[in-house]
């Protein structure tokens, strides 16, 4: 038996006995990231510039306005734009 043999079976027996895996058998794909982050949204979004900040800040106001009022109509277009 090789060393590398007998190395990889001790360490599958250790795995067995603790019933720990292996860091380098997890799924570290970043399908599996993403699904890992959805189920954890109440830690709230990971966002990375502060324009993305700007926009989810800006979101999340329009949400709480049409929560509170409904849906509102477009704001209506200055007439000086209209006409050029």
């Amino acid at each position: 038996m090789k060393a590398s043999d007998f190395l990889k079976k001790y360490e599958r027996e250790q795995q067995a006995k603790t019933g720990k895996v292996d860091d380098s058998e997890e799924d570290h794909s970043l399908e599996h990231n993403a699904r890992e982050r959805a189920k954890h949204l109440e830690q709230g979004l990971n966002v990375g510039s502060p324009y993305d900040w700007e926009d989810l800040e800006k979101y999340q106001r329009e949400l709480e306005r049409m929560e509170r009022e409904g849906p509102g109509r477009a704001k209506p277009a200055d007439d000086d734009t209209e006409s050029k």
